[in-house]
């Protein structure tokens, strides 16, 4: 159940529902994840609030989108490759400079996620047979 959080200048606004569609795209070409497993939020921020190198690692960075995708631990490092490039890849589509996207996989135990109480959820089911009981 990956989760993107993703952080963008205000001026992005009238394309979000494209850019969810793009990074979505990516997360379920990259990581292999099914479609239905939306989880985005998007963060507007105004002028000067985003504080990056316009030249590091390049010299051509005008703008950034920092992508922070949140992802159970089951990825190993060519999956979270592939995902970042495939994320990268479909912003590119759309118009978006490859330098100007900065994204990351930070990686979550699964106990650590939880659906907001469904019961028989895999992550109910992973914690209650294999956690300890606390007591």
């Amino acid at each position: 159940m990956p989760h993107a959080r993703i952080d963008l200048n205000r001026s992005h606004q009238p394309r979000l529902k494209d850019y969810s569609r793009a990074i979505l795209a990516g997360m379920v070409r990259g990581l292999e994840m099914p479609e239905s497993d939306l989880f985005q939020v998007f963060r507007l921020h105004d002028e000067d609030e985003l504080v990056y190198s316009p030249t590091f690692p390049t010299d051509r960075r005008d703008d950034i989108i920092f992508i922070e995708v949140l992802a159970s631990d089951v990825y190993n490092d060519e999956q979270k490759q592939a995902g970042m490039i495939a994320i990268i890849d479909e912003l590119e589509v759309l118009g978006v400079k490859r330098e100007t996207v900065l994204c990351v996989i930070v990686e979550v135990h699964g106990a650590a996620w939880h659906d907001g109480g469904t019961p028989g959820s895999a992550w109910d089911d992973s914690i209650s047979h294999g956690g300890t009981t606390g007591t």
